[in-house]
């Protein structure tokens, strides 16, 4: 006997600020390199005057990103004089390469959750106290299960190598979508967090992803706004603290 299941279509869609990190390792060669094209090729009319005299090898977290970001003509011979080639940032990722919904310091960075079963709108969840007119159809996003996995350890590069951390975060939209055979039960949906700080990123509160049900749900960029790019930064093992990549410091590089 044929037993028919009747099966709907959950989907789960997130709107927030969607958050890329990358953390891989460069030879100490290139970073020497980088740093100093850095300072010869500096634009001192983008630093304060008593800061450069504080620092004089200072140079505007703009302009490294310009340089990391969006200069691949002068990453790629920088890299390629060290033997290492270069595509893009997102290729320095040795150690991780994460997409998820991003937060700085603020907690939970999501604007609003949306679930619907079959396309109809089931609830959606959102960072404010819902008004009592709404009923059952708003909800708080605290009232979602966070689920805390293991921090991003810092990473330990290879000989001759430095840890480099990077990445970018915009405004956008993820859908996930998952068949189900009961109705939707807020119980049963968590949200997958964890912290970024050990990697060099303010991110605290990262959203990497989310499960319903036990399931790890795969998620789909739906929209995107413009990129703002996180500041490029270096570990130093010596002072167990992520520098600027205009800092130089060569005790700390243990060869």
């Amino acid at each position: 006997m044929n037993i028919m299941v009747n099966r709907q279509t959950l989907q789960i869609i997130i709107s927030g600020y969607i958050t890329e990190i990358v953390c891989g390792q460069i030879p100490v060669e290139c970073k020497d390199s980088f740093t100093k094209h850095l300072l010869q090729n500096r634009i001192e009319d983008e630093i304060p005057e008593w800061l450069l005299r504080r620092n004089p090898n200072h140079v505007s977290p703009d302009h490294i990103k310009r340089v990391w970001y969006f200069d691949n003509r002068v990453m790629q011979r920088i890299m390629q004089g060290c033997g290492r080639d270069w595509k893009s940032y997102r290729n320095i990722n040795d150690f991780c390469h994460l997409i998820g919904f991003g937060s700085g310091k603020e907690g939970i960075g999501l604007f609003e959750i949306g679930v619907s079963i079959d396309k109809k709108p089931v609830v959606e969840f959102v960072p404010f106290e819902p008004p009592p007119e709404t009923g059952d159809r708003l909800k708080k996003m605290e009232d979602i299960e966070l689920t805390w996995l293991e921090p991003e350890p810092v990473p330990s590069p290879d000989k001759g190598y430095i840890v480099v951390s990077a990445g970018s975060w915009e405004k956008g939209i993820i859908r996930f979508s998952t068949e189900i055979r009961e109705g939707f039960d807020e119980v049963r949906l968590e949200l997958l967090v964890s912290d970024l700080t050990d990697i060099g990123v303010g991110e605290d509160h990262f959203v990497s992803g989310l499960r319903y049900a036990g399931e790890m749900l795969e998620g789909e960029i739906v929209k995107q706004g413009d990129k703002d790019m996180y500041q490029v930064s270096w570990y130093s093992p010596q002072k167990t603290r992520w520098l600027e990549m205009c800092e130089t410091d060569p005790s700390d590089l243990t060869l």
